[in-house]
């Protein structure tokens, strides 16, 4: 499932980013570029940087 369609980037691919130690949505974005176009995936990206605390 794509996660972020501005930047096309998987649910897998966010899992890696954030299992590589991204811990902000701007890392997210530094590293994949989720979360830096339109910003309807931030709540997501938020909700998954949380739930793996």
């Amino acid at each position: 499932m794509l996660v972020c369609l501005c930047h096309p980037t998987s649910d897998r691919a966010l899992e890696a980013v954030i299992d590589d130690g991204a811990r902000t949505v701007e890392e997210v974005g530094r590293r994949c570029g989720a979360g830096t176009g339109c910003g309807t995936c931030v709540e997501e990206i938020r909700d998954r940087l949380s739930s793996k605390g």
